[in-house]
């Protein structure tokens, strides 16, 4: 049953630090449930904080957090009222019927009575009735509070919004043609009607929405295309690797940017991809092996240990960084849930650390990128600025950057989300021009 399936997901996701993803019972449901439930939740988790405002509105006492299934089952049914255009007697009837037979069927009544509630009221009232803008558009648009005041603050109104507006789209299926695997033009016979764009780097494509599974997709078994952002194909290009030199891929998991280092040069390059977490590991290997990447190094190790390898110098590295990805937003709603403002200062640390950690690593004349898929000046800007205000020896290495790709005025690369239908990224390539 797919709303079960969708019920099950937003409990999951909101007592866990796990992504969000349809519980292994869905694996039974045909193609299109599962679409359907994967669907339900990723919109119930989207636009949370809006649903659970309408909710409490219309409650004469709050609800207890400790009535989860309850709680999940009358988000995800005003999801699909507001937000999916599925009947609201059919949206109703269907909350109250997955009450029954459980533990929470006594609450019937008052799910049936709280969700016509609901969609009795006038919501641009209800959204009018909160004095502080602000706050107001966290409501409304559903992000955290101190994350609107935290970009109202450094952008402005315009940019706040036009952000909240661009995570809060269903964003594109956008993939990478595997050259090592296949050519473009034979992909694209396959894909047929599928395909809905090409763009800038000739490897990326865009699919038509609601293709179903990945994994359904022709070409896909093959290892013929990886599922990755353009702006994510950038930060590749950025690096420029050569055939024949040595590569460090410092935080490598889950191999997008790996397998794509690999193609750019015909699996020609020693890589070497390391992992601080050893349970990502399968999953990169996996990828790797069906993207036909070669002659990889797996290490299982935190990269700014100086232990971890030695004294080895490498032509050039990689540094994409764990970070708050508010730039993914609009493909990982419960980001807004699970990050904190302090989170942003913490991973900032520790950013700075593996950066300079790495920048050991290069070889005098060698080139590093650094890439956040994150908004935040203190994890994008200004880690590049206390890293060169630390290291005399090195400097920006604008040469590298593709034509058309977007940049700022520093000449690095910068997406803000929802651009040219991109994930919001940085990335700045830097060379070591002296030890």
């Amino acid at each position: 049953m797919p709303r079960l399936a969708a019920v099950q997901a937003v409990m999951g996701v909101l007592r866990s630090s796990a992504p969000l993803a349809l519980p292994a019972t869905a694996d039974r449901l045909p193609g299109r449930d599962r679409a359907l439930a994967m669907e339900i939740a990723t919109g119930t988790v989207r636009h949370l904080a809006s649903i659970d405002h309408l909710l409490a509105c219309c409650m004469a006492r709050p609800l207890a957090a400790k009535h989860q299934f309850l709680w999940a089952v009358l988000r995800t049914a005003l999801y699909q009222a507001l937000y999916l255009r599925i009947p609201e007697r059919a949206a109703v009837y269907e909350a109250v019927e997955l009450l029954k037979g459980r533990r929470e069927e006594s609450w019937s009544g008052f799910a049936n009575g709280v969700l016509r509630s609901v969609l009795r009221l006038d919501r641009q009232q209800v959204w009018q009735a909160i004095a502080d803008l602000p706050r107001r558009l966290a409501v409304q648009e559903s992000y955290p509070e101190w994350l609107v005041r935290r970009w109202w603050q450094q952008c402005g109104e315009t940019v706040t919004r036009a952000r909240l507006q661009a995570g809060n789209q269903v964003p594109p299926l956008t993939i990478r043609v595997n050259t090592l695997a296949v050519e473009p033009e034979r992909l694209r016979d396959a894909l047929g009607d599928r395909l809905l764009c090409e763009h800038a780097l000739p490897e990326t494509l865009t699919l038509r929405p609601g293709e179903g599974a990945v994994e359904k997709i022709p070409g896909y078994g093959n290892g013929w295309f990886a599922v990755q952002d353009q702006a994510a194909q950038w930060v590749s290009h950025l690096l420029a690797a050569q055939p024949g030199e040595s590569i460090l891929d410092a935080c490598a998991a889950p191999g997008g940017k790996t397998a794509h280092l690999a193609a750019l040069t015909g699996n020609r390059l020693q890589l070497t991809a390391v992992e601080k977490d050893p349970t990502r590991l399968p999953r990169l290997q996996e990828n790797l092996q069906r993207l036909r990447v070669q002659g990889v190094e797996v290490v299982c190790g935190d990269v700014s240990d100086p232990a971890l390898l030695a004294d080895r110098l490498f032509d050039r590295a990689l540094v994409d960084v764990p970070c708050s990805g508010t730039g993914v937003i609009r493909r990982h709603p419960e980001i807004k849930w699970r990050r904190q403002e302090e989170d942003v200062r913490r991973l900032a640390a520790e950013q700075q650390q593996i950066l300079q950690a790495v920048a050991g690593r290069v070889k005098v004349g060698g080139v590093l990128v650094y890439a956040t898929c994150s908004l935040e000046p203190e994890e994008n800007e200004q880690q590049i600025a206390q890293f060169l205000a630390r290291q005399p020896g090195w400097r920006r290495h604008p040469s590298l950057l593709p034509p058309g790709m977007p940049r700022d005025s520093q000449g690095d690369l910068r997406v803000e989300m929802g651009q040219q239908e991109m994930d919001g990224f940085y990335a700045a390539a830097l060379q070591r021009a002296e030890a």
